[in-house]
């Protein structure tokens, strides 16, 4: 797959969240949706556009009960924008909060079940960049083709 998304191939925006850096288990227990997101300022992110699909992936080794998978899928609701001083919030590692430069205004509800690594696996859904390059910065993408398979996964969530 090549690694270049454009408007005709892709599918949805994928958003990465990592429990070491960001208390995602303080911010369930809080019940609110994801409003906001950090990205880097690149051409990805010019390109999110509101109404655009957007995925909630957890990286991570699933400690703490938190497995790596898709956890949440929701809308771009604004253009990304530049964002230098982001709130202390949930982020756990203040060294990765002071580096934020920008930051994409969505609406993601979390499932009270993720799709797991481990079933994303089981079916045969083993080629996306997060999977290929889990390291890779925000936004990450999902090609057309690789959402219509992943959307038989995520069902009414």
């Amino acid at each position: 797959m090549a690694n270049a998304v454009s408007r005709s191939n892709l599918g949805a925006w994928l958003l990465k969240c990592n429990p070491a850096l960001w208390d995602l288990a303080a911010f369930i227990r809080s019940g609110d949706r994801i409003r906001s997101w950090a990205v880097q300022r690149n051409y990805r992110a010019a390109m999110m556009a509101p109404g655009d699909r957007v995925l909630f992936w957890v990286s991570g080794d699933g400690r703490g009960g938190l497995p790596r998978g898709i956890w949440g899928a929701g809308h771009v609701v604004a253009p990304a924008e530049d964002w230098v001083d982001a709130e202390h919030g949930f982020w756990r590692d203040d060294q990765s909060r002071r580096g934020v430069r920008a930051r994409i205004q969505v609406d993601i509800p979390l499932f009270s079940e993720p799709v797991t690594a481990a079933v994303l696996r089981a079916r045969g859904v083993v080629d996306l960049e997060v999977q290929r390059m889990p390291q890779g910065a925000n936004p990450s993408w999902v090609a057309k083709g690789q959402l219509t398979v992943l959307d038989e996964l995520l069902g009414d969530r």
